[in-house]
């Protein structure tokens, strides 16, 4: 049996509603790793947040657990932290875009490998800070990103998220040559380098690996998770996914994210 790298999404697909991994998708990765495959996380969230939500999970202290975090940007070995690959936006560039979003009246958060960025001090923060469990740092102008490695970014409206595919749709000729923009929520619109994301992540992660694209199965929900849906020799959607994520997936499960999705994955397309 050759073996495969498992790419899953955290939020809405590994996780419960809760935030916690249930007992069967936990012992399914541990039959996984234990028969010699590799397991990444692949996710909009940054690395060591990750890292700290799953240090109660012993079971992935592992060296062939990986992360895949900052939609699939920065590469990082679980066990021991080591970095593997990252791909930042030109800072010019990323300066010009967060500058459009914050004078078109949205909220805006910002990512480096190591701290989360913000220009606002609303309810929408309030709303994001509680979602995501996260620290963010406030900054009083964006030339204070000068000279920091961004990841990504995020435009955020919880009232209004018609206005956020609006600025998507008459930005696109602006911007679509320099990055990728997607919704990973309703309410957030994400803006990364062009040819990076989850699906470019997890190939850089597979060659690492001498895994073969055939061998890679992925499992998203959302439709920041269609680029490794469709870089995988089998995508998987869960049973909760978006209708968009569905439509390009090779397998739908059905279970869905509390009801055990992961482990009907491994056991169909991993250790069957």
């Amino acid at each position: 049996m050759s073996k495969k790298l498992l790419a899953v999404d955290m939020d809405g697909t590994l996780f419960n509603d809760d935030k916690t991994i249930s007992m069967e998708n936990l012992d399914a990765i541990t039959a996984l790793l234990d028969a010699g495959h590799v397991f990444a996380f692949n996710t909009g969230r940054p690395n060591h947040a990750l890292r700290e939500i799953l240090s109660v999970y012993e079971e992935f202290m592992r060296d062939n657990v990986y992360i895949l975090g900052h939609q699939g940007i920065i590469g990082t070995t679980m066990k021991s932290n080591d970095t593997l690959f990252g791909d930042y936006m030109d800072n010019d560039d990323a300066r010009e875009v967060i500058t459009e979003v914050l004078n078109n009246g949205f909220t805006c958060v910002t990512f480096d490998a190591e701290h989360i960025y913000t220009f606002n001090d609303n309810k929408f923060i309030e709303s994001y800070k509680k979602l995501s469990g996260e620290q963010l740092v406030f900054l009083s102008s964006v030339d204070d990103l000068r000279g920091k490695n961004i990841t990504k970014l995020i435009a955020i409206d919880y009232d209004h998220p018609e206005n956020l595919q609006a600025f998507k749709d008459s930005h696109e000729a602006v911007y679509g040559d320099r990055f990728e923009s997607f919704f990973s929520h309703y309410a957030f619109l994400e803006y990364i380098k062009k040819g990076t994301g989850k699906g470019d992540g997890v190939v850089k992660l597979a060659k690492l690996r001498g895994i073969s694209v055939e061998d890679i199965v992925t499992v998203g929900d959302e439709r920041n998770d269609i680029s490794m849906i469709e870089a995988a020799g089998t995508g998987v959607a869960v049973a909760n996914a978006r209708e968009e994520l569905k439509a390009i997936a090779d397998y739908i499960t059905e279970k869905d994210n509390n009801h055990g999705a992961i482990a009907e994955v491994i056991n169909k397309f991993i250790l069957n």
